[in-house]
Formats: C-alpha cells, structure tokens, sequence
C-alpha cells in the first residue's frame, strides 16, 4: 500500500508534560490504533495532527507532519480540508443546532455535501430543535460521525469515539471504518480504550507510554508482533523459583501475585520464549491478549 501519511518527531509541551519524539507512517486503506493509559498523551497527539495545537519543534529540527503531499504548517487549508475527525469533546459551538453545524462549518471543507449531512443526522436520531449543549454524549458522538461522512476527506482521525454509543452503533462505526479503508484511498487513525475491539479493526498499534513527565512511543507496528513477543505464564512459583528455573529478571515484563497461583508476563523481543522454559513450564503458558500486555506492563511500571 501507498503511503499516505507521515508524522515525524511531533513533539509538545503542554502543564509541564512533554510528548515527545512521536515518529510513524500510515498507508493508504489502513488503520493504525493509537493505545496508551489515561494521561499519556493520546489526545494531545491527535490535536496536533489536527493542527489544533502547535508543535514545539522548529521546521527542519522535528515535527513534520504530511498528508498526501500536503505539508501542516506550509500547506494548513488544504491539509486540512482532507482531515475528517470525531472528537471526545465536541469541537463545535454548543449553543448551535445539528444543522446550523453544517451550515457553518461544510464551508471550510472540500465537497461538503449539506443534504447528505441532514439525511444522517436523521438516521442517527439527532433532534432538529435542540442546541448541542442539551445532547446526549452518545447523540454528540453521533453528530460528529454525520459531519465526518459528509465530505470526501483522506485521513479520519476519531478520539475515543464509540465509549458513549450504543453496541448498535458502535458496530456500525467500525463497519464504517471498514468501508472508508476498503478503496486503500483513505485511512484512520483510531485511538480507544477499548482495546480488545481494537484487535479486530486495526492494523498496526501505536502504543504511547508516560514514565516520568514524558510519553515516548513505545510501541509501533502490528498486532500480530506484539502478541509474539510476550506470554502470560501461571504457576505456583515465586520469582526466585522462575530464576532457577532459568527466567531472567529481564523476561518478566509484569506480574501478579495471587492466592492460588501467580501469574506473569513473559517478554522476550524475538518471540523465543518457549525456548528459554522447560518442558514442564511451556504446559503453564498462553498468548497474552493486547489488554493483558498493557495491564501487566503498566502495572509493572506503577510499583516501581
């Protein structure tokens, strides 16, 4: 596939949090989940990709950000016009009606369609006569989604987008996603908390973590290469008990102790793990899920 998008360096200071040295590539027909732990910085990424927050590195230093050829700061209107996006806070005036949306804000975007705005917002049931302020979270997010499909953009970019909907309609959405990557024309850029549904949509993980007052990419690449690198291992033994079965320190990438039996998460970067237990402890292993890994990894670093 093509590659459409390109974020390289992106870095922001913001109350003293630094997100720093965000670096990835996105292909044309993909998604790429965007992971990571309240606070560290999914949000502040997306809004600099939006152009809603400056970067903190000079042109040439860092920070380059390109949609199909269309530079962020050199190119901003048409950059732009090609981002559709859904948003966790409605980016829209709240004392405004659905349909004033449209008619206020389609100007800015290439082709926006009003009649097409209109037909959607009465599929998903948003009230004509009431301003934005009295809906629902879950009537915001579905506002937003009408908007989003009623102009021809190239990048969507969706911020928590289906934690307030419905599980009908949050199917729904990720059929949509589907359907706008299917062409390999389009791609979205996903970030949820919901991380087992995550598995099922996207392509590649951009998995940020915060240590300190600083998030860096931790992870970038597939889902399939993360899951191989780590194991979930139950026994009965006590970390000491797995060094002399010939687990390292380095290999145990989280843990949790219970009454019955303990269980950790096995790491290794070539995915060999098997290749370092015995016969005995290889029966007590499993695939870890990606809400596992996060948990455990996460988890690990909170008792340091």
């Amino acid at each position: 596939m093509e590659k459409l998008f390109s974020c390289k360096g992106l870095t922001k200071i913001l109350n003293g949090f630094t997100l720093k040295d965000i670096s990835f590539d996105l292909e044309a027909g993909s998604v790429l989940g965007v992971v990571g732990r309240n606070g560290s910085g999914k949000t502040t990424m997306l809004r600099c990709l939006l152009g809603s927050y400056r970067t903190d590195q000079n042109e040439g230093e860092g920070g380059d950000i390109v949609l199909d050829g269309r530079h962020y700061v050199r190119d901003v209107k048409d950059y732009r016009k090609d981002i559709a996006y859904v948003m966790q806070s409605v980016p829209y005036a709240t004392t405004m009606k659905a349909a004033q949306v449209g008619e206020m804000y389609g100007y800015f975007y290439r082709g926006f369609d009003q009649d097409k705005y209109k037909e959607l917002l009465k599929k998903y049931e948003i009230p004509k006569d009431q301003t934005i302020a009295v809906f629902s979270e879950g009537q915001k997010m579905r506002m937003q989604f009408a908007f989003a499909q009623s102009y021809e953009a190239k990048l969507y970019i969706m911020d928590e987008p289906v934690g307030n909907l419905d599980v009908e309609f949050r199917d729904s959405v990720y059929d949509m996603i589907r359907e706008l990557t299917a062409g390999e024309e389009k791609a979205v850029i996903l970030s949820s908390h919901l991380v087992t549904e995550l598995e099922r949509i996207a392509d590649k993980l951009l998995w940020i973590r915060k240590k300190g007052d600083a998030s860096r990419v931790s992870y970038l690449g597939s889902m399939d290469d993360l899951k191989e690198q780590y194991r979930l291992l139950s026994t009965g033994l006590d970390k000491e008990g797995l060094k002399k079965a010939g687990i390292s320190e380095e290999m145990i990438a989280g843990y949790r102790l219970r009454s019955s039996h303990n269980e950790y998460l096995l790491w290794d970067s070539k995915g060999k793990i098997e290749k370092s237990l015995s016969a005995e402890l290889v029966k007590d292993i499993r695939y870890a899920d990606l809400n596992e890994i996060m948990y455990y990894v996460e988890k690990e670093e909170d008792d340091e």
